[in-house]
């Protein structure tokens, strides 16, 4: 499978010691790669939000969504796609010989210094997608990103 996040898994867990281990050790059993983790505070003392993003097929990743669901931590959990209007992502990339990356209309684009690094913002899909391309091209040096799922 590619680095591309084709789903995630939006959960609300028990602030335990041990509860990310327990959900990876899941992950890891059905040979499912997490190709991001991502967590926060929520408004409720004693839990937090994980976003999970993964690549799977749908078959997988509902498979997955039941069995990370009976874990006892897990308070609230959904499975969206890659597509999900909900969700958002943020990258910044550093690109290889001052290129300047060419993503669609709905990523916005913003030029971090001087040289070649730049920040993407708009729907998971369409990052994922700039992403891509420029690993494709040979263009992507290195990039970090972060998922908001409203």
């Amino acid at each position: 499978m590619s680095n591309t996040l084709r789903w995630v898994l939006r959960t609300r867990v028990e602030d335990r010691s041990g509860v990310l281990a327990r959900i990876s050790a899941v992950c890891a059993y059905w040979a499912v790669s997490l190709n991001l983790v991502q967590n926060s505070e929520t408004e409720r003392p004693g839990e937090v939000a994980i976003l999970l993003g993964f690549s799977a097929t749908e078959r997988k990743a509902q498979l997955l969504l039941r069995h990370v669901a009976r874990l006892d931590s897990v308070r609230q959990i959904s499975l969206l796609r890659h597509d999900e209007p909900t969700l958002r992502a943020v990258a910044t990339v550093q690109l290889a010989g001052g290129a300047r990356p060419r993503c669609p209309g709905n990523v916005d684009i913003h030029p971090l210094d001087g040289k070649s690094g730049y920040l993407l913002i708009g729907p998971l899909h369409g990052v994922e997608e700039c992403l891509s391309e420029l690993r494709r091209s040979g263009l992507l040096h290195n990039a970090g990103r972060a998922l908001v799922a409203l």
